[in-house]
């Protein structure tokens, strides 16, 4: 095999990369939602042509990040039970 063709054989490793429309699915907000979150830097995209893409490994990252950002930020909207009695 020459050095050209093990360039085209597929990575195991290489996922393929989603849509705007897949990452708000994934995401469950709108569209819109997605370019805020590309205005604000808080998403990272690939452009391949005109296309705005995503690699799944990001949006993993984003939701981490997000996890982290929540907990730091004081925990969930449910009261322990000092506060309820």
């Amino acid at each position: 095999m020459t050095e050209s063709e093990r360039n085209l054989v597929p990575s195991p490793a290489l996922e393929p990369l989603l849509s705007i429309e897949e990452v708000s699915e994934l995401l469950r907000i709108s569209e819109s939602g997605i370019y805020r979150l590309l205005r604000r830097s808080q998403l990272v995209s690939v452009k391949v042509g005109g296309r705005t893409l995503f690699e799944p490994g990001a949006i993993r990252a984003f939701i981490a990040a997000s996890r982290r950002a929540g907990s730091a930020e004081g925990g969930s909207d449910i009261p322990d039970n000092k506060e309820a009695a």
